[in-house]
């Protein structure tokens, strides 16, 4: 989805992603090895399928190249296989754990040859919901685009890039968030028209969701591509400006300030000189990157320079749990086994991680509140094991 920024953004690129920075200090394991908290159950199975089939789409005698190590696709097959072959006997917790432990080789993300030290950060990411229009009429008058037919586009090594836009016969970076909202350069390009300019750039956060139009029916919206800017964190903007403390910088805390201080919206905005380009989907569940449906907290969004797609993880941070008045009631371990469908342009290196929290209202409270600190761990099958 990211979507989301999603690099297909995100894209989903939704990517993911991202307006957070800094993080909350987690407990994560003393030691390599999986805990038992929460990581077998339906949906990971789910999850487990949708990865095997966007794998199986590839030549098994294929690679991934993380830091120094190669990983040939038909291990990360392998090592789905198997769990799913550990699942299916519904054994307890601590069984499973330990079968995982016998059977896998535990590689931390940050920690393989060639990987850039710091602390993990582990965030979240959602499908929202918001109403909109097909047609500019009060209150919809805020636009989401189509790809627009000066964006100069190659595909490199099978993926989209965006060169910018041609102008006097040179080449220059396509036009800012800045320029494209300010100057309208782009109209008669609108996909669909939205009630609050926070609601597009939600989307644009992201990278996909679900437009409900006023006559009841619902559309999807999915990222198609950026202008090819570099993505600026708009919660970093507010901590160095004095506007906001970093442990209140949440998705909900910046839209209410921005509800509160209209007349800083567009610098706020604008500080993010990525724009995301949409086109329409079906209005289902939210598809990462490997073109899957991606499944609430078992699918993830990271660099697949360092977490290859389709690859199986072990995550260890903690997790929201909200109340009904959308409050964190408390903080929950969250110890779990997923595997990673998704990307994003804000995802950059080993020490990033996005969690899928699901679609609407609920899951975006959480997805907002995630900005911490954690570990995430390849599962690579080893040799033999299995057999």
């Amino acid at each position: 989805m990211r979507g989301r920024q999603r690099q297909v953004l995100a894209l989903l690129a939704g990517c993911c992603l991202l307006l957070l920075t800094g993080f909350v200090a987690a407990a994560v394991p003393a030691a390599e090895r999986v805990a038992t908290d929460d990581l077998g159950g339906q949906r990971l199975d789910e999850a487990l399928d949708r990865s095997l089939t966007f794998l199986r789409t590839i030549d098994p005698a294929a690679s991934y190249r993380v830091g120094d190590r190669s990983i040939p696709v038909r291990q990360l097959i392998r090592s789905l296989l198997h769990l799913q072959h550990l699942v299916a006997a519904h054994p307890a917790p601590e069984a499973l754990a330990r079968a995982i432990n016998r059977d896998y080789d535990i590689i931390r993300g940050n920690a393989l040859p060639g990987t850039t030290a710091g602390r993990m950060r582990i965030t979240g990411y959602y499908q929202p919901i918001f109403a909109g229009s097909l047609d500019r009429q009060p209150p919809y008058v805020h636009p989401l685009y189509r790809v627009p037919d000066d964006l100069l586009i190659r595909r490199n090594q099978g993926k989209k890039e965006v060169l910018g836009r041609r102008t006097n016969g040179a080449v220059v970076p396509y036009w800012t968030r800045r320029e494209i909202e300010r100057d309208g350069p782009l109209l008669g390009r609108e996909l669909v028209w939205l009630k609050e300019p926070f609601d597009a750039f939600v989307l644009h956060i992201q990278g996909s969701g679900i437009i409900r139009l006023p006559d009841g029916s619902r559309r999807g919206v999915h990222y198609a591509i950026s202008n090819g800017r570099p993505y600026r964190s708009v919660g970093a903007f507010m901590v160095a400006t004095g506007r906001m403390r970093l442990a209140d910088v949440t998705m909900a805390s910046l839209r209410r300030y921005i509800e509160r201080h209209p007349g800083e919206r567009d610098l706020i905005l604008h500080h993010n000189d990525s724009f995301i380009f949409f086109e329409w989907c079906e209005p289902g569940p939210a598809i990462g990157s490997l073109g899957q449906p991606l499944t609430p907290g078992r699918s993830v969004a990271a660099d697949h320079k360092w977490y290859p797609p389709g690859s199986l993880v072990y995550v260890d941070s903690r997790r929201p749990i909200m109340t009904a008045a959308g409050e964190v009631g408390k903080w929950q371990s969250l110890r779990r086994l997923a595997t990673v469908q998704d990307t994003g342009s804000a995802l950059t290196g080993p020490n990033r991680l996005d969690i899928f929290w699901g679609t609407g209202e609920q899951a975006g409270m959480e997805a907002g509140q995630m900005k911490e600190a954690g570990a995430a761990y390849l599962l690579l099958l080893r040799e033999g094991a299995g057999k």
